[in-house]
């Protein structure tokens, strides 16, 4: 082999990697420099949609999904990691959302880059892991620009300085005067008022240089040693590290930018919102009133949307992200003149998919979905814009100091919210409870309202009313449970609810088991120690030390069984019921015969093996439903379901999105295919940390708890998962015992739609009466098709009728008998037909009647005269004249006819007649009415009305009044 000597190019190695690196390739280094030169393991971002700590409505730091373990709930498999994790910061005590766009690094969405220390390593390694890092290559940042600083102790927390830490930076190089020593507010991290705490180091560039003027914090190491108790704070026997940096500063730092907006993370949307707008490129100013401004809002409220919406997070669950996504299209059609303003939105969501997603896959597999989402949220917005602005605007006439506010940021309630303050303008104080409870206002903006107008808020009467709301719910939540006197009764172990049997013949038994029965309680919560049937009633409750019952839960009715005595005594259990306070489970059980249970000591206890088949099948259903309808729409999300002996309900969102029949019966066969794909079922448990790291349907919103069970569907022909879902619910173990899949009614409207469908031997029941009701229906369709105007009658019309109506009322009982929405829909579309036949003959006999009756009235000169016909075909009291005048040719007609105690008149002149007043006036008189306009036609002026008259003798004798006087003293003269 040849070697060829090279000469080294004389460049600046510093410079040059700053210059060349993008932010990719930061992150890139970052991981791989703690993956795989380090020997951490490499952690997913969890979502931005914390899944297991409701105290936080969006994840804000790298160590939130670490919390458990921080909090020494759990651990972790492996003892040292590093990540990259989307954090939101937009409200609460880490919030930088009304600084965004004012400075050069404050953003809403930002990445957390971490490295954690499970008691693997301390101190000394954690801060020469991050000092080499940056100053070696590639990130070659100079030495003489970082600063640490160290905590310096605390005596009020009897917490000494960390010298340690101190000493450490001394001997990897660091000088004096670059060690900056701060107390408790700088250099102390602490999750909460008690818990995890201990002191942290941090590393700062003083950037650009100037001699440590221009210091800004890169990284944040954190050595949780002490956990803070009531009065102590106590120290851990092993510490953990946590270690934080923003993507977002390094990559200014080592691009040599002077902001983090300068750099290519939003380089890319600047160019996006330009090539849209064409107004003028972005420049860097930051005056506070340039378009500058409105570009970095822009931009990163556009990264906060697409990054939230990705990790199904929903506006409608979070008002901050839709207030967030209201602000953006006003931005977009007010500042950069973009209409309709979702398109700019929708532009950067796919920018930010194409940027961010090899590092968060997740942004290009939702990015349709997270566009359907932002147009569907501004054709809300836009709704809400055509509905209050008249509104608004009379408002901020009567109260100028309203135009500070965008009324369409708000929540709904905002502007019936100000419209109240208005009308009740006297009031001394802002009523911050009713603006908070019946309006739905935050109370930073009830704050805003007091402020503007100038009014004191009763803030003690909102935290009062609070307080004992809480208060309230608590005792009704106590008082529901606390009925039951089972305080020191262990927990119920319910474990063996998930152990089944399955035969080869797709039926399952669930085992008997023997469970110590540890209490017998009454309808009143009393344990029972003597038996008194008068006082305790045939009604009580068991409580055993384990048990195979389900109890109602996620959707699924309880199971039922029995419980028998050694004896061979049987009980059956019609429901149970957990104690979600202590765990003990009750069987319900309601016989004269407990108090035998007296003596027992164990129960031998079986579960309805048939009625838990029946739920097994249907929650099973409930899943792959879920899933075939997230593969169908674009976007959708499960809003409840319900879980009955095979029978299921399922509700599910639809974002704006039409959902048909014809889409519900595709929906239907699809589900069927895949029972018949006999897909194995497994259950499997996780804790909620690794619900991160897997491909996993959650519901948005939920919080689960540490432990969690997935089912999984998982298909080996396709070698990928055709369901897999977080669910506590029993399940069959594989899809082909669901048997069969029927939807029995659909109900749908703009925002949402149910499916109620059974499975299982039900299927065949509702198909067989299905068939019976179709041919119920052929009946009454052959029926009307041999129905004409020669052979129709008032008793054949009736006798279709009922039938039509029966089938009617047959297709509305879904709950005693099932009918498949298939045959529903051919039923309905049958009806539909039939009901305009009949309507059509019944017109057309009605019209015939009409005409031959209205012809004999007609004379050479004029028609006049009652109209006797067969009322049979006149129900609707309704007299048409008007489609049988043209029998009369062209001479004047007055027609009267009497049905249902009411008058029916018809008046027809020539146009070029003129009419008589003094006639007509006499005529009005007569029916003891006001004077009628004639309506204008082609050739003549008519008029017709009707006028009660209950009476049918008096009504005779006035037609025939009128009758006489029309031909005497009108019509003989026209």
């Amino acid at each position: 082999m040849i070697k060829f000597k090279l000469k080294p190019l004389n460049v600046d190695n510093r410079k040059r990697f700053r210059s060349f690196l993008s932010s990719n390739e930061i992150r890139k280094r970052f991981i791989d420099y703690f993956v795989k030169e380090n020997d951490h393991k490499y952690i997913k971002s969890s979502p931005v949609v914390p899944y297991n700590d409701p105290t936080i409505a969006f994840v804000n730091a790298g160590m939130c999904q670490f919390k458990s373990v921080l909090l020494g709930q759990r651990t972790l498999a492996a003892n040292c990691v590093a990540n990259s994790q989307k954090c939101i910061r937009v409200g609460g005590k880490h919030n930088d959302l009304d600084i965004v766009g004012s400075d050069g690094y404050h953003h809403t969405f930002f990445e957390m880059l971490g490295n954690w220390s499970f008691g693997h390593y301390g101190k000394a390694e954690a801060c020469h892991l991050a000092w080499n890092l940056l100053t070696l290559p590639p990130f070659n940042i100079p030495t003489e620009q970082l600063y640490c600083t160290v905590f310096n102790g605390d005596r009020t927390l009897d917490v000494e300085s960390d010298n340690e830490t101190l000493q450490i930076w001394k001997n990897i190089g660091v000088n004096d005067d670059h060690i900056v020593m701060n107390g408790v507010n700088d250099n102390f991290w602490e999750m909460g008022e008690t818990g995890p705490c201990g002191p942290c180091t941090e590393i700062h560039i003083d950037y650009p240089p100037s001699g440590g003027k221009n210091l800004i914090e890169l990284w944040n190491i954190v050595f949780i040693q002490y956990s803070r108790e009531k009065n102590t704070m106590r120290k851990l026997p092993n510490y953990f590290i946590d270690t934080g940096m923003g993507l977002e500063r390094l990559t200014m730092v080592l691009q040599d930018k002077t902001s983090t907006y300068d750099t290519d993370l939003f380089s890319s949307i600047f160019n996006i919102i330009f090539n849209a707008c064409r107004i003028s490129k972005y420049t860097g100013l930051y005056d506070g009133t340039s378009l500058d401004t409105y570009y970095r809002v822009l931009a990163d409220h556009g990264r906060m949307i697409t990054v939230a919406l990705s990790d199904n997070m929903l506006p409608s669950q979070n008002h901050k992200l839709r207030r967030l996504i209201r602000k953006s299209f006003i931005l977009a059609e007010t500042n950069f003149k973009i209409q309709p303003g979702y398109t700019l939105i929708c532009d950067i969501a796919n920018e930010v998919s194409n940027s961010l997603g090899n590092v968060y896959p997740e942004l290009i597999k939702n990015n349709e979905k997270v566009k359907h989402l932002i147009k569907h949220e501004y054709a809300i917005f836009n709704k809400l814009r055509m509905s209050v602005s008249k509104d608004w605007k009379i408002m901020v006439e009567e109260c100028p100091m309203l135009k500070s506010f965008d009324p369409y940021e708000e929540c709904t309630g905002f502007v019936p919210a100000c419209n109240y303050l208005i009308k009740h303008k006297n009031m001394s104080n802002i009523p911050a409870f009713t603006l908070y409870d019946a309006f739905g206002l935050e109370k930073k903006t009830i704050g805003r309202l007091a402020e503007v107008m100038g009014k004191p808020v009763n803030w003690n009467e909102l935290y009062e009313k609070l307080k004992k709301l809480q208060t309230k719910t608590i005792k009704h939540t106590e008082r529901k449970s606390n009925i039951y006197m089972t305080g020191n009764i262990p927990k119920t172990d319910d474990s063996f609810k998930y152990e089944v049997i399955r035969h080869n013949n797709e039926s399952y038994l669930s085992p008997v088991l023997i469970a110590k029965l540890l209490a017998i309680v009454d309808i009143n919560g009393n344990i029972v120690t003597e038996p008194d049937i008068k006082q305790q009633g045939d009604l009580v409750s068991l409580v055993l030390d384990k048990t195979s019952f389900y109890c109602k839960a996620g959707g699924q009715q309880n199971d039922i069984g029995i419980v028998k005595t050694n004896n061979g005594k049987v009980f059956d259990v019609i429901g149970v019921d957990k104690i979600e306070e202590n765990g003990v489970v009750l069987h319900h059980i309601n016989s004269r015969d407990w108090p035998i249970l007296l003596s027992e000591n164990e129960l031998h206890v079986q579960v309805d093996s048939n009625n838990r088949l029946g739920l097994m099948r249907a929650h099973s259903s409930v899943h792959i439903l879920n899933s075939v309808l997230n593969l169908y729409l674009v976007v959708t999300t499960q809003l409840s379901s319900c879980v009955k002996k095979d029978f299921m309900s399922f509700t599910f969102a639809l974002f704006g999105q039409t959902f048909s029949p014809k889409d519900a019966l595709v929906i239907e066969e699809k589900v069927k295919s895949v029972i018949q794909s006999a897909v194995s079922v497994k259950r499997t448990t996780v804790t909620s940390n690794d619900l991160n790291q897997i491909n996993v349907t959650l519901l948005p919103g939920e919080v689960y708890p540490d432990e969690v069970h997935l089912i999984d569907m998982y298909s080996n022909v396709d070698d990928s998962y055709i369901s897999r879902e977080a669910c506590c619910g029993t399940h069959v173990q594989n899809t082909l015992d669901v048997i069969d899949f029927c939807i029995v009614q659909y109900k749908c409207n703009i925002n949402e739609c149910t499916i109620m469908a059974v499975t299982g031997p039900l299927c065949t029941n509702a198909r067989v009466f299905g068939q019976q009701l179709l041919g119920k229906s052929n009946f009454v369709e052959d029926l009307v098709n041999s129905t004409n105007l020669n052979n129709i009658s008032p008793t054949k019309v009736n006798l279709l009728m009922d039938n039509m109506n029966q089938l009617k009322s047959e297709l509305k009982s879904i709950s005693q008998n099932y009918i498949p929405l298939k045959v529903q829909i051919q039923i309905n579309k049958k009806i539909f037909a039939i009901e305009r036949k009949i309507q059509k003959l019944t017109k057309e006999k009605k019209m015939q009647i009409l005409g031959d009756a209205v012809k004999i009235l007609c004379k050479d000169n004029y028609a006049v005269g009652y109209v006797d016909c067969d009322v049979a075909y006149l129900n609707d009291n309704c007299y048409d004249f008007e489609n049988v005048i043209h029998i009369c040719g062209e001479i004047p007609c007055l027609f009267l006819a009497y049905n249902k105690e009411h008058i029916h008149v018809y008046l027809r002149i020539p146009k070029e007649h003129p009419e008589d007043v003094n006639w007509l006036n006499n005529f009005w008189n007569k029916f003891d009415i006001k004077p009628i306009k004639f309506k204008n036609k082609i050739q003549f002026k008519a008029t017709e009305f009707k006028v009660k008259q209950v009476d049918k003798y008096m009504a005779l004798k006035l037609i025939d009044n009128v009758i006489r006087d029309v031909k005497k003293n009108y019509f003989s003269n026209v």
